[in-house]
């Protein structure tokens, strides 16, 4: 992986080339999207955001090329590759210019919430508006059908759920590019610079307030906002982990339970880790461990 940040931090040609050949793959595979980010968050975490600019935009091009040649699948009417790029670009900003990795994941989690407000403001109705998405989106899925999502509710917590997917990809997005930044230029300083990972402590009181506050206008905002919120500090939770193992000096195969509960039970693993990453707002386990 260190020949491929090499690669790509050869020259602007180069990671135009490969944020626009991810990009172009996610069309058709879109986890690969995280890539495209990735590559684009690394040349900003290394040059600024304005060098990022210009390699969003030349890869752009090669995107919207793909874009308008291909077949694709229904009620994607836009590359979601782009929906990544900017708030990447303010997040990889502020973790070049802080180099807290905590105030990084603020702004991805102010991103993933703005976007669950802009979505209420603009629908309407988001369970109106994701159930005639779902009708055009699994009309080519054999067996799959709207009735289907209403029956387990998974419709009502559909703009939440994607909110939260979207906040992961970015987060995944920032974290791959701070790490092929680190194995270029700064071997190991990954790994202590996420266990550092810490949100500041007027953001667990921010959150609790605007969740509350939902709560005047709509049942599902308030869903919407608390799976935000457990996105968020789901990453503070896994930094903690991963900060007590190194602080206690232990083997690194005690970081691995939560990985492995994530795959066998992921909605369980998630919200414990965001448990622990909210007492940590409050207990700080880490400064504990260190005094001890």
């Amino acid at each position: 992986m260190r020949d491929f940040a090499a690669f790509i931090m050869r020259s602007r040609l180069h990671a135009i080339a490969m944020a626009g050949l991810f990009g172009v793959l996610s069309l058709k595979f879109l986890p690969l999207s995280v890539l495209s980010a990735a590559v684009l968050g690394l040349a900003a975490l290394r040059k600024g955001w304005l060098e990022g600019v210009v390699v969003a935009a030349g890869a752009a091009v090669m995107v919207g090329g793909g874009f308008s040649l291909m077949e694709l699948r229904p009620g994607l009417n836009f590359p979601l590759v782009f929906a990544l790029w900017i708030p990447l670009l303010i997040s990889a900003e502020a973790l070049r210019r802080t180099e807290s990795q905590g105030l990084a994941l603020l702004a991805v989690g102010l991103t993933a919430g703005l976007f669950v407000l802009g979505m209420h403001w603009i629908t309407g109705d988001v369970v109106e508006f994701w159930r005639s998405w779902l009708g055009r989106a699994v009309a080519a899925v054999p067996g799959a059908t709207v009735q289907g999502f209403e029956r387990d509710g998974t419709l009502r917590l559909m703009n939440g759920l994607i909110a939260v997917m979207y906040g992961f990809a970015l987060m995944f997005s920032l974290l791959c590019a701070r790490w092929l930044q680190s194995l270029l230029y700064n071997p190991g300083g990954f790994g202590h610079e996420f266990q550092r990972l810490r949100l500041p402590r007027l953001a667990l009181p921010a959150i609790v307030g605007t969740i509350w506050a939902a709560g005047a206008a709509s049942p599902i905002l308030v869903a919407d906002f608390l799976m935000v919120a457990v996105m968020v500090y789901f990453f503070a939770g896994l930094a903690v982990v991963h900060g007590l193992v190194a602080i206690r000096r232990l083997h690194w195969a005690w970081s691995a339970p939560p990985y492995v509960a994530l795959f066998f039970a992921p909605q369980y693993a998630i919200v414990g880790l965001a448990l622990v990453g909210a007492v940590d707002a409050l207990i700080d386990f880490r400064t504990r461990a260190r005094k001890r």
